[in-house]
């Protein structure tokens, strides 16, 4: 009957006619099988070649249906057909996806012995075996390569690739940094190289002449030396433009903390003269030339005694008599407004830190006596 209808077929042109499907056999794979290397039929965003969609989808997953023949992982074109169809069944599309391969998604794709034999056991060492044009970032994937941060050529690497990402064109620019630019930028490994951010942007450009207290955050421990500080004092006085010890007196609390120093100025207590003396301890200085002094200073009897010799030699006082010619305005004029108001009346301070001074016999008994002429201009005319 089935030759009858063939028959009637072939007479009508209809052609050749095969009734029924018969099974399909399942190729059995070959030690001598070579698959085809898909096509390049896109480029990503970096103008790389990477296979269409319907290339991925013709790849013959042999690794499949059980161990494969002997030698195929030898052909490296095997090889990267297995890292294409995995990077399909993982959704890659474009070069960039590839950064989120780990070695486990070989484990669950039966690729953990090609991974073993090629490729140490690294996903990473196979991604770049298989697209070895693209310029790949070690530090970009889950996990970088073991003892990759070793390297020194790849801290420069990382720390190039991190300037441009940052914008960075000068050295001066990675006074900016922080270590949040760092963990953002996957680079938390690689600070643990160094002791902080500082470090690493002191080591990438070590013929820079780096100050350490402009970035974000001090290196740890780095205040405590006595060392550090008094770079940091030379370079302050260089930048409020101090030419002798002198200037000192002018420097404030503001100028630490407009100028990266408030870490160096909590160092000192919070103390400005204490600061400016441990930079030239061996100067004679007096407190009261500063634009502040210490939190009680004047309540110690010594320190007010201090002043007033100070002020005899600033008035050019002589003899015992000269104290009565001393004015009020001369003490304002000459740094001691404030040891009056620990005192209340100049004559009360005069009394206590000269002996011998009886106001009763001089020529003033007031706390506000009328103006006299200086005692240098009344000498000067002698």
């Amino acid at each position: 009957m089935v030759r009858v209808v063939k028959a009637a077929l072939r007479k009508k042109g209809r052609g050749n006619i095969r009734l029924g499907n018969p099974p399909r056999r399942r190729r059995q794979p070959s030690s001598r099988r070579h698959q085809e290397t898909p096509k390049p039929c896109k480029s990503d965003s970096h103008g790389k070649p990477y296979p269409s969609e319907a290339t991925l989808r013709s790849i013959d997953p042999i690794w499949l249906f059980g161990r494969v023949p002997n030698g195929f992982w030898q052909d490296e074109t095997n090889r990267r057909n297995y890292l294409l169809w995995l990077g399909y069944k993982l959704g890659f599309r474009r070069i960039e996806d590839w950064y989120r391969i780990t070695h486990t998604d070989l484990k669950r794709h039966n690729g953990q012995g090609l991974a073993g034999l090629y490729w140490n056991a690294s996903a990473i060492v196979g991604v770049k075996e298989c697209f070895p044009e693209y310029d790949w970032k070690e530090w970009l994937f889950k996990t970088a390569p073991r003892a990759f941060w070793h390297d020194k050529a790849n801290h420069r690497r990382y720390m190039t690739w991190l300037g441009q990402q940052l914008g960075y064109r000068r050295p001066e620019d990675w006074y900016q940094v922080a270590t949040r630019d760092f963990q953002k930028h996957k680079g938390g490994s690689f600070l643990l190289e160094y002791h902080g951010f500082v470090s690493a942007v002191m080591s990438y450009l070590p013929d820079y002449d780096w100050k350490e207290w402009m970035f974000n955050q001090a290196p740890s421990g780095f205040w405590a030396s006595q060392k550090n500080r008094h770079r940091y004092m030379k370079w302050l006085g260089k930048r409020l433009g101090y030419k002798r010890w002198e200037d000192w007196y002018a420097v404030t609390e503001n100028d630490f903390r407009r100028n990266y120093g408030y870490e160096c100025f909590k160092r000192y207590g919070g103390s400005v003269i204490a600061a400016v003396k441990d930079l030239y301890p061996t100067r004679a200085w007096c407190e009261w030339r500063f634009v502040r002094v210490p939190a009680g200073f004047w309540h110690y009897q010594e320190n007010r005694k201090r002043y007033v010799r100070w002020l005899g030699e600033q008035l050019g006082v002589r003899r015992l008599e000269d104290w009565y010619q001393v004015r009020v305005k001369d003490i304002h004029n000459n740094s001691g407004g404030a040891v009056l108001e620990q005192v209340g009346c100049y004559r009360d301070l005069l009394k206590e830190c000269i002996p011998g001074l009886d106001w009763d016999r001089g020529r003033r008994g007031s706390c506000q006596p009328k103006p006299s002429r200086r005692i240098r201009s009344r000498r000067s005319r002698k």
